[in-house]
């Protein structure tokens, strides 16, 4: 490895080219190597203007971030995405102006009117709900160094201590926050393992159900206007509720969400501006119509056993106002004090898998793959149990819409760890779209000739014709991560010398 690397930084000029390349792939740990070239060509005269080949890039291919939102796959990729999570969640409670901060500058988005989000969001009602699961059955638990699960007394029944299988109902332990037992069943048999994978296949069901019914106890919560009851249609001519939630596994093997969600007003002329509610429709309403929508709700599930199961959330519903003092607009989300620390908050489960909540188990897992020799040691059996009712159900006839088979690896649950309304925010597309254009601004000094993907943003739309103007490339997967492990360990200490850098910069110690 050490003359991999000696050979890597013996060629000056190849180094600086493949560095750059590393600092543009965000200095991400297993880059894509594509090889090919790319040209911007008149359509109508077949003129070319400006041209890319890898041919002369060190080992002839271009490093590109292979962009995985998960901590465990790619750290620096996942920086990226929870950093563009912190805005998406932020910028919904404190507004946004349609710039974005990339290396310490401000750039304009470049799409009219996208990533605009008006500061007076902040004044609107906003709560944070965290939606759980119900019970399967009872499990081990951390309690802050109290017992897990004292045993339940009854007088006179000797047996009342013990499951109908035999096993205790209680754990005189005090386990600790990483004890391997949390999560665990108290006796396997009693838990209820096909109706948690249901349960989580049926999550994203469960949640859009939610939404409906919160706008029907919001009708039956909104006091009268006009001397007349508001109807479902009618709050929603006068209300919409935005939201942004993000899923979370639990230490037993279910999601819960948290969510935030702010109570909008509608513009009849203008249904895309996002403006205020009512005076009459403050926080207490949005809180109490959340609450009844989840005590409410209720989705079937497929009968497997004979047993009729329905979907639902647990007891353990919690609805708490959000404090939005210290927000303000600016370049950016804006966001200060309470509201960024709840970005942050919800933004590092952005880029946490299963396997983070149930140490093991693998970020992901192809289809119909099984655990391999060694690797089953090392997760908790009640996950394995999990694995394997996953499988068994695929295979069910009355869950075949269900697509099992494709999310063994998060234990049924096929919905997007984090998602929002239409209206909530800017778009993770827009924040893009914004460092892509910042990239191109501030790196036209870095290239040898015209780049062809600057010259079509340049030329597209503007109304001289350059909308006949196309990129045509051929490209080329060679692989996955760096060639040698000499690049690696080199593109490692770049990467550990920039975060260091923008440290010192946050500190005040370098500019």
């Amino acid at each position: 490895m050490l003359a991999q690397m000696l050979n890597r930084v013996g060629d000056d000029a190849g180094y600086r080219r493949w560095s750059a390349q590393v600092e543009r792939a965000g200095f991400c740990v297993r880059p894509v190597r594509l090889a090919g070239s790319v040209a911007r060509v008149d359509a109508a005269t077949g003129e070319v203007d400006a041209t890319y080949s890898t041919a002369g890039e060190p080992n002839g291919t271009l490093l590109v971030a292979c962009k995985d939102r998960r901590e465990s796959v790619c750290p620096p990729c996942a920086a990226r995405y929870r950093a563009d999570a912190w805005h998406v969640f932020a910028s919904g409670l404190a507004g946004r102006d349609g710039h974005h901060e990339e290396g310490g500058h401000s750039s304009p988005v470049g799409v009219p009117g996208a990533g605009v989000v008006p500061a007076t969001v902040g004044n609107h009602p906003a709560v944070l709900a965290t939606f759980t699961a119900p019970s399967f059955g009872r499990v081990h638990a951390f309690r802050g160094g109290g017992v897990c699960r004292p045993w339940p007394r009854r007088r006179g029944r000797r047996d009342a201590a013990l499951c109908p299988h035999g096993k205790p109902r209680g754990c005189g332990l005090r386990h600790g926050p990483d004890d391997g037992l949390i999560g665990a069943p108290l006796c396997d048999e009693c838990a209820d393992l096909a109706g948690m994978v249901l349960w989580n296949a049926h999550a994203g069901e469960l949640w859009r159900r939610t939404v409906i019914y919160v706008y029907r106890a919001l009708a039956a919560l909104c006091p009268a206007i006009g001397g007349r009851a508001v109807t479902v249609r009618g709050v929603r001519a006068l209300l919409r509720v935005s939201y942004v939630k993000v899923a979370e596994f639990q230490r037993r093997g279910v999601v819960h969400l948290h969510v935030i969600a702010r109570l909008d007003g509608v513009d009849g002329d203008d249904p895309e501006r996002i403006v205020a509610p009512p005076a009459w429709a403050g926080v207490d309403l949005l809180a109490a119509a959340i609450a009844q929508a989840g005590a409410r709700v209720r989705v079937p599930l497929p009968d497997i056993d004979g047993v009729a199961r329905v979907a639902r959330w647990g007891e353990q519903l919690d609805v708490r106002p959000i404090n939005q003092s210290g927000s303000g607009s600016g370049s950016g989300s804006g966001a200060r004090g309470p509201v960024a620390r709840l970005a942050g908050y919800l933004a590092k489960y952005a880029t946490k898998t299963l396997g983070d909540a149930m140490s093991g188990l693998p970020a992901s897992r192809g289809r119909g793959e099984r655990l391999v020799p060694g690797e089953s040691d090392a997760v908790p059996g009640h996950v394995r149990a999990l694995v394997e009712t996953v499988r068994a159900l695929a295979r069910h006839p009355a869950c075949r819409g269900l697509r099992l088979a494709r999310h063994v690896h998060t234990l049924g649950f096929a919905g997007h760890v984090t998602s929002k309304s239409r209206r909530y925010s800017v778009t993770f597309a827009v924040l893009r779209a914004a460092r892509r254009a910042w990239r191109i601004a501030t790196g036209a000094a870095d290239r040898d000739g015209p780049d062809p993907w600057a010259a079509h943003d340049e030329h597209d739309g503007d109304g001289d014709g350059g909308g006949s103007w196309v990129v045509a490339g051929h490209w080329r997967m060679v692989g996955l991560g760096y060639a040698t492990f000499g690049d690696a360990a080199l593109a490692g200490s770049l990467g550990r010398q920039h975060r260091a850098a923008r440290a010192a910069a946050r500190l005040g110690l370098i500019e």
